[in-house]
C-alpha cells in the first residue's frame, strides 16, 4: 500500500516539530484472567508481553500504538484445534499521565482500541483456524514509577475486549474474547 505523499509531508513535518523528550517507549509482560467463557470453553489464566509507543501531544496527554501477544488455555478443545488461543494485535489510543500531589509518580488513564484477531494451533504448532483481524477496545488504569534516568517502572491494569467469527466445518462459531490484563512494564523516555 503506497501512502500519498500529502500524507507523508504530514506527518513527517509534525513528527519533526515535537521538541525532545516527546517519545516513550513500554515494553511489558502481562497476566491475564478471563472475565468470561470463549464461546463453550472456560479458559485458564493467559499470559503475554507487547510493547507500545507514545508520543505526547499536549503535557499530559500522548497517543499511543503499539502490539502485543497473548496465549489463553482450555481444558479442551477449541474449534477442533488445540485447547488453545493465542490473540495477536495491534493496539492504539490516547494516553494521560499525571503527578501525583508533589511527587515524581504519575499515575496512568489509558483508552483505546484494538485491531487483533485469534489464531487456533493443531498438534504440529500450525495455524489451524484464524479469524482475521478485527476491532475492540481496551481501558487501563495503573502508575508510572521513576526508577532514575528516563527509566520507569509502569505497573498497569488493563480490561480489553474482541468479538471475532471464524469458520470451522460445521459452520461460523461467533466468540467474544474479554479479560483482564495485570502488567509490568519498564517504560523509557525519549
Amino acid at each position: 500500500m503506497k501512502l500519498p505523499w500529502h500524507l507523508a509531508l504530514a506527518a513527517t513535518t509534525l513528527v519533526s516539530s515535537l521538541p525532545a523528550q516527546q517519545f516513550t517507549l513500554d515494553l511489558r509482560g502481562a497476566v491475564a484472567m478471563p472475565a468470561g467463557d470463549f464461546g463453550d470453553a472456560e479458559l485458564n489464566t493467559g499470559f503475554g508481553f507487547g510493547g507500545t509507543v507514545a508520543v505526547r501531544l499536549q503535557p499530559h496527554l500522548h497517543l499511543y500504538g503499539g502490539w502485543d501477544w497473548m496465549r489463553f488455555t482450555a481444558d479442551e478443545a477449541l474449534a477442533g484445534a488445540e485447547p488453545e488461543v493465542e490473540e495477536t494485535g495491534y493496539t492504539f489510543g490516547l494516553r494521560f499521565e499525571h503527578p501525583m500531589g508533589s511527587s515524581r509518580t504519575m499515575y496512568r488513564l489509558e483508552a483505546g482500541g484494538t485491531y487483533k484477531h485469534f489464531e487456533f494451533e493443531d498438534a504440529n504448532g500450525d495455524v489451524a483456524i484464524d479469524s482475521g483481524h478485527g476491532l475492540g477496545f481496551e481501558a487501563g488504569a495503573g502508575l508510572v514509577v521513576p526508577l532514575g534516568g528516563s527509566w520507569r517502572l509502569a505497573p498497569t491494569v488493563r480490561y480489553r475486549a474482541l468479538s471475532r467469527d471464524f469458520a470451522v466445518e460445521s459452520g461460523t462459531i461467533s466468540n467474544d474474547l474479554r479479560y483482564v490484563a495485570l502488567e509490568v512494564g519498564l517504560s523509557r523516555r525519549f
